[in-house]
């Protein structure tokens, strides 16, 4: 008789439809590679979830009602209750009997619940966040520091701590993750990683590709296998656990992927009108790694009597770690052009999500209506980040060398329809970022935008998921 094995957990774990070049995937969907025909593998791991969100989702109910007694179920979260979010939270700290914690939710919710049913439980730590340097800082290893009303603390011990307390068979991922990337070194984990574009720099250091997923999977079950659970371990193909799978057999590029070429004479929309800012035409454009097709439905860039009014609608768009996709008004400069960008921007609605950001920017390269994931220009942004963080969102960023940087941390509230005026600013020395009543913010800027278009910059407007906002009084002043 089959047995299923169900695997839960977060994005590390789970299945997605990339258009990366080496597009993301979790351990989860290379488990079965490593076991025989009589264990199925269900992997309902969600990206984005914990523990603790995980349990509004389909995917838990579907857990509850279709395991059955004989059957496995491996446990994997831990990435996503670190976040200082309400709806995804869960205190580290405290065992499985103290209330609210990480280790209790787990207990509660998924082992408990699974033994009842006569389903053995699997417990595993989060795999590593890579490391580009060799360092290992806390939250790499998934401890986290205190931060107003979050406890912080070690979120893989608390589930060492938990297998030890009730018994539960324990796959120690952060250690073996850690391990293995230690001996590997930072300039071999990158080939373990998913990449958004055809460019190292686009590297995702908590996401694995499909060569990653498939070593991660392998470090598991080797794991398991040694564990000796009556059932499983059994049926893990032990003439696959001998050397760890090579990456010239499988580390691939997505067939499906389009390189950027870029060209600075960009093409006119045929679905945004420009307009003109005190001489200088502004040309609308949606592009990058917007998650749907470039539509009206999804996007609304217009401008009358001098307001400019953008919104990006259904979870579309994104500023996130390893890709953006965004709304954007612009004019193209000189790269060595002297600019002072100002507007008054009005907030009419936001969702409070961290990938949602709305602005001034001043960018490296701009694209028509393009789709990709590929994209990841440098540019600096006048504009607030990370606004589901209740301990502050980022006032101002950039992406360096394709990385995203903050620039300082806001505990103000982002006020609705309240005028807010903002200033951008280029120099031969760099940018400035003005937001608000929200300080100034320069250091960490002084970069030069030249790496993908050494002519030119792009700079103006913009907009990504779920807002709806309104520039007014636009200016724009070039020395």
């Amino acid at each position: 008789m089959t047995k299923t094995l169900w695997a839960i957990g977060d994005s590390t774990m789970s299945s997605f439809h990339d258009e990366y070049y080496y597009p993301r995937y979790g351990y989860g969907t290379k488990l079965k590679e490593y076991l025989d025909d009589s264990i199925e593998v269900r992997n309902l791991a969600l990206s984005g979830r914990s523990s603790k969100s995980f349990l509004t989702e389909d995917n838990y109910s579907i857990l509850m009602n279709e395991m059955k007694s004989g059957d496995f179920l491996l446990i994997g979260f831990g990435h996503n209750d670190e976040k200082c979010e309400r709806a995804r939270y869960t205190d580290p700290n405290g065992d499985y009997k103290t209330p609210g914690s990480f280790a209790e939710n787990l207990y509660k919710n998924y082992m408990k619940k699974a033994e009842e049913r006569g389903v053995t439980v699997i417990l595993a730590t989060p795999i590593v966040r890579r490391s580009a340097d060799g360092e290992w800082t806390g939250e790499k290893l998934h401890f986290t520091k205190d931060a107003p009303g979050f406890k912080g603390g070690d979120y893989a011990q608390a589930v060492r701590d938990l297998a030890a307390a009730t018994d539960t068979p324990l796959v120690d991922m952060t250690k073996l993750t850690k391990d293995l990337y230690d001996r590997l070194t930072p300039a071999e984990t990158l080939y373990l990683h998913a990449w958004t574009s055809d460019l190292a720099i686009s590297v995702d250091n908590t996401h694995t590709n499909i060569y990653g997923g498939r070593v991660n999977a392998w470090l598991c079950l080797k794991a398991i296998a040694a564990l000796d659970i009556e059932g499983l371990s059994e049926h893990v193909l032990t003439e696959r656990m001998g050397e760890m799978p090579k990456k010239q057999e499988y580390l691939s590029v997505n067939p499906d992927f389009k390189p950027v070429i870029f060209s600075s004479d960009i093409e006119e929309s045929k679905l945004w009108k420009p307009f003109d800012v005190n001489g200088h035409i502004f040309h609308g454009t949606v592009f990058g790694d917007i998650g749907v097709g470039v539509t009206t439905e999804h996007f609304r860039l217009s401008e009358e009597n001098g307001e400019v009014s953008m919104a990006v609608k259904l979870r579309h768009g994104k500023i996130a770690m390893s890709s953006d996709g965004i709304a954007f008004y612009y004019t193209k400069l000189p790269a060595s052009a002297t600019f002072t960008l100002e507007a008054d921007l009005v907030v009419h609605m936001y969702n409070k999500d961290n990938q949602t950001s709305f602005g001034l920017m001043v960018r490296d390269d701009c694209y028509t209506d393009a789709v990709t994931a590929g994209i990841l220009g440098d540019y600096v942004a006048c504009a607030p980040l990370r606004l589901a963080d209740e301990t502050g969102h980022w006032n101002n960023f950039a992406r360096k060398s394709g990385q995203l940087t903050e620039g300082l941390v806001s505990n103000r509230d982002l006020p609705v329809e309240t005028p807010l005026h903002l200033v951008l600013k280029g120099t031969n020395d760099g940018y400035s970022c003005k937001f608000g009543e929200e300080e100034a913010v320069s250091g960490g800027f002084d970069f030069a935008l030249t790496r993908i278009d050494p002519e030119h910059i792009y700079v103006g407007l913009f907009a990504a998921r779920d807002c709806d906002v309104t520039f007014k009084n636009v200016r724009l002043e070039v020395e």
